[in-house]
């Protein structure tokens, strides 16, 4: 398999970086933002990704919302039906879940979560 660009969208500086650090040892490149100023819109045609892993629950520095997953993955479906979204979100309900594939989501992976399966998930999504 190529490798791939990889969009994360994550608030947590923590966490996007241990994501980026996995899809690095994938063989990817990651891309990492940790709000969304520009647009979802902007940020996909600067970046052209092949995948992107999305959380759901997008605060700024003082743990305000500043962006709603769910109407993220939407955007991100609107302007590119075929890329794909990992939701990858402490969000761990099967609710959660089914409205995040209701939205468009392709996958989705809870946090806490064991590396092998985030690496499996990258694999299996840009494979298909």
């Amino acid at each position: 398999m190529k490798p791939g660009k990889i969009l994360i969208v994550e608030d947590s500086p923590t966490q996007a970086a241990i994501i980026a650090n996995v899809v690095k040892e994938t063989g990817h490149e990651p891309a990492v933002y940790s709000d969304l100023m520009m647009g979802i819109q902007q940020i996909l045609i600067k970046e052209k990704p092949d995948l992107v892993l999305l959380d759901l629950r997008l605060l700024d520095a003082d743990g305000n919302p500043m962006a709603d997953g769910f109407q993220v993955c939407r955007e991100i479906k609107r302007f590119d039906k075929e890329l794909p979204v990992v939701v990858v979100s402490a969000e761990g309900d099967a609710e959660a879940c089914e409205w995040a594939m209701m939205q468009g989501a392709d996958a989705y992976l809870q946090k806490p979560f064991v590396v092998d399966d985030l690496t499996q998930i990258i694999e299996q999504t840009l494979s298909n």
